[in-house]
């Protein structure tokens, strides 16, 4: 019998991609471009430690309260978007990738809360596209069963929803450098092909 042959030093090396090659499409009176990169941890308070969570958010986002419909944004060095994904859980978005999102997270909280919370990264788990333009509402009123007017989603508010099929978290962000509406729109990395076809599917961006 052949003796086995002895084992070989593989060198490679690993280059992370975003769920969609940071995807970009813009239409009249439309664009939808992927957001990336992003770094999204989880956080959530343990039972019986609420009031701590609550005391921090409080403190780092100047006044604010954990909300189940509104994100609140932190500007600067820490720049990140806390938004709610669950009950009692919300999700903490960096400006950019950081080494270890987990880690930034529990700096940010401080050690004294930090061990109260529950953290997993999602960084990888989520696939992010702004929707920004002025007929954005006939995107979003064809796939979108909740109301998305501004009346109803005024800046800051979050709702998880089904798009077709597709579980998805939606964020009304600030309008664009010309006053038009922005959305985010977040669903699962595994459907992150089938969300973007049911999102171009839809106009202005099938009119072109």
């Amino acid at each position: 019998m052949a003796s086995p042959s002895p084992k070989q030093k593989l060198n490679f090396t690993l280059t992370a991609s975003s769920p969609l090659g940071r995807h970009r499409t813009i239409v009249d009176g439309a664009s939808l471009i992927e957001v990336s990169p992003r770094s999204v941890v989880s956080v959530s308070p343990f039972n019986g430690h609420e009031a701590e969570f609550n005391t921090a958010i409080d403190n780092l986002f100047d006044g604010a309260y954990p909300s189940a419909t509104k994100a609140f944004e932190l500007t600067g060095e820490n720049a990140c978007i806390l938004l709610p994904s669950s009950y009692s859980q919300w999700f903490l978005c960096f400006d950019d990738e950081v080494p270890d999102p987990v880690a930034a997270a529990s700096d940010l909280f401080g050690k004294k809360t930090s061990k109260h919370v529950a953290m997993t990264d999602q960084s990888d788990a989520w696939v992010i596209l702004a929707l920004t333009g002025p007929l954005v509402y006939r995107t979003l009123e064809r796939i979108c069963p909740i109301d998305c007017s501004s009346p109803a989603m005024p800046i800051g508010t979050t709702a998880r929803t089904i798009i077709e099929h597709l579980g998805t978290i939606i964020l009304r962000r600030p309008n664009d450098d010309n006053g038009n509406p922005c959305f985010w729109l977040m669903a699962a990395r595994s459907s992150a092909a089938s969300f973007l076809h049911v999102v171009t599917a839809s106009p202005p961006f099938t009119l072109q």
